[in-house]
């Protein structure tokens, strides 16, 4: 930032000349916390900003009322780094960084500031960049304010939008305290999860305690976008989808006329992570008009915010009571429901009803899903196929037996 006289820092002058001199940096200065407490918005009476948790985005901007804005954040324990930048018209936005804490019993924060950061890299990076130990658990308050503010505010604020992040040095999902993740990323329950496009995510196969009960294991999840399972009873030979053509290699990719579904609603900007039949255990009799409903229905899995183009072509949202369950076949034939090797399909889900009956499982309507594209998978006997053998067991006895067997609840959003 270039001023048109003199640099003023609290009284004293850091530089002056005829023209306009480059700012100096004031990372290393002294600060008057007496003076700057008698600002209306400082660092020790600061505006409140966003809660914030390690690696996620904040994104906040300056205005005539706020120079100065602060961030609370729980931490635990560890190495972070805390970084902000950000773009004040067509440049960076020359910003400086406090952190004060751990807030005491009385809710105030300690003082002086921990640490203090104005240029990142002098003379090249004008954003602000802290590492800290942490020196103790406790709440944290993060202050962003910018060079303008810090000598100015609030008679010359700035006006520039900046974006505030921790980060942990250590890679334990939650070693520094309460943490997010994107899309893939680690978590343990949703509100871990947060995608830096606004995308709806949740947390998926994590196991955790309930409170008070005592914990034999735990595992963290993985956060996923939001998915609805979506079903649909087709008819013999009037369904949306009927008519697109597809070659022989399209064809022997899927089962029924999944190939169909997934060309037809492609063309309509729809994409399938997993498709798959659902048929009954006990064949029933079919009318064989083209008007008349097949018998058995499809599965899909879409992510939330395509299912309503599926819904206009009276897909359902599956979401039966007692609630659908899965399990991940294994390779080699080693599922406990393969007594002898099979050639397709229906030859192993007649081998899947057996099973059932032996464990004494109602289950009246099962099915594989297939992923919508190849995914690469590991060949060990140890390791899952790909594909996901779906049940919808008929009572709640039934459904505790699939549990005890290892199967678990579809995500239903």
């Amino acid at each position: 930032m270039k001023l048109s006289s003199c640099i003023l820092a609290f009284g004293v002058v850091v530089g002056c000349s005829a023209g306009a001199p480059e700012k100096e940096d004031v990372g290393n200065a002294p600060f008057d916390l007496d003076q700057l407490d008698a600002k209306e918005d400082g660092p020790t009476r600061p505006t409140k900003g966003a809660d914030a948790r390690v690696a996620e985005q904040i994104v906040d901007t300056f205005s005539s009322s706020r120079g100065f804005i602060a961030h609370q954040i729980h931490l635990t324990g560890g190495r972070v780094d805390l970084d902000v930048s950000g773009l004040e018209g067509e440049g960076s936005l020359d910003t400086i960084l406090y952190v004060y804490g751990p807030k005491k019993a009385n809710g105030k924060y300690s003082t002086p500031a921990l640490a203090f950061n104005d240029d990142f890299e002098p003379g090249v990076n004008v954003g602000s960049h802290i590492v800290l130990d942490v020196p103790r658990e406790g709440d944290y308050l993060i202050i962003v304010s910018s060079y303008e503010n810090y000598i100015y505010h609030p008679t010359h604020p700035s006006r520039g939008q900046y974006h505030l992040t921790v980060k942990c040095q250590s890679e334990s999902f939650g070693a520094c305290g309460p943490a997010v993740s994107g899309i893939d990323g680690q978590c343990w329950a949703d509100a871990d999860c947060v995608a830096a496009d606004d995308v709806p995510l949740h947390c998926e196969g994590e196991v955790v305690c309930a409170p008070g009960t005592q914990c034999l294991f735990t595992r963290v999840g993985t956060c996923v976008e939001d998915y609805a399972w979506m079903t649909i009873a087709p008819k013999q030979c009037t369904n949306p989808w009927s008519q697109t053509p597809v070659d022989a290699a399209e064809a022997e990719t899927f089962i029924a006329d999944l190939a169909q579904v997934k060309k037809h609603y492609g063309k309509q900007g729809v994409t399938f992570d997993e498709l798959g039949q659902l048929t009954r255990a006990e064949p029933m009799a079919n009318c064989q008009a083209c008007g008349c409903a097949r018998g058995d229905k499809l599965l899909v899995k879409v992510t939330s915010d395509q299912a309503s183009a599926l819904a206009a072509d009276g897909w359902v949202f599956s979401a039966p009571a007692p609630e659908a369950v899965s399990i991940a076949p294994k390779q080699c034939g080693s599922n406990p429901w393969e007594t002898s090797q099979t050639s397709s399909v229906a030859e192993e889900l007649e081998q899947v009803d057996t099973y059932f009956a032996a464990e004494l499982a109602n289950v009246p309507t099962r099915g594989f899903t297939f992923p919508a594209e190849p995914k690469a998978t590991c060949s060990s006997c140890a390791c899952a196929r790909g594909d996901r053998l779906v049940a919808f067991p008929a009572d709640q006895e039934s459904a505790g037996i699939l549990s005890a067997l290892g199967f678990s609840a579809l995500y239903v959003r």
